[in-house]
């Protein structure tokens, strides 16, 4: 029986001119969704992660590390 791991990633979401909201996680490249409503995004971004992963297993490469920081930074005008 293989040990499940916890993983945490950094996703970033953003609202949409048109509306809802567009997500995406650094830490897999070309992994992105867009939702009507923040919870619905947070919903698709968890399943676009979770087939990102199972990809990753099927191809037998490693699961990347997060190694993203979301910070701010002041700026005076």
């Amino acid at each position: 029986m293989d040990e499940k791991r916890e993983y945490r990633f950094t996703i970033i979401i953003e609202p949409c001119e048109e509306g809802g909201y567009f997500a995406m996680c650094p830490a897999f490249p070309g992994c992105h969704v867009e939702g009507e409503t923040y919870e619905e995004t947070l919903s698709e971004m968890r399943a676009a992660i979770d087939a990102f992963i199972e990809d990753y297993k099927a191809e037998g490469e490693s699961i990347p590390d997060d190694e993203f920081t979301i910070t701010t930074l002041k700026v005076s005008v």
